[in-house]
């Protein structure tokens, strides 16, 4: 399910022009640090950008698959038969049970 997920992900996937250029600069960055770092400091540093490039990918599929169940829930709701959820009821209801739990 979460190839499946990721590839509708990198299906629908754009990038925005903010990410493009903060994406540039981070590399540009790490060139610079790269150049005045040894080789075990280099190989640290190279790693520790694979790991944030990851952490990156990961946040961005759980962003999806988020965006996607809301979507599914959604258009669950609006092919029910029953009315569709409504804040203020459950807000209402939440009040009243915490009214008669503190009585």
């Amino acid at each position: 399910m979460r190839d499946y997920m990721k590839a509708l992900c990198y299906r629908f996937e754009t990038t925005s022009r903010r990410a493009e250029y903060l994406g540039r600069k981070i590399e540009r960055t790490c060139r610079q640090l790269s150049r005045l770092l040894d080789e075990p400091e280099r190989k640290l540093l190279l790693k520790m950008a694979d790991l944030e490039d990851a952490l990156r990918e990961e946040a961005c599929l759980n962003s999806f698959i988020s965006g996607y169940r809301l979507a599914q829930g959604i258009q669950q709701e609006l092919l029910a038969d029953h009315p569709p959820y409504n804040f203020e009821n459950e807000d209402e209801q939440r009040a009243c049970e915490l009214t008669g739990k503190e009585r």
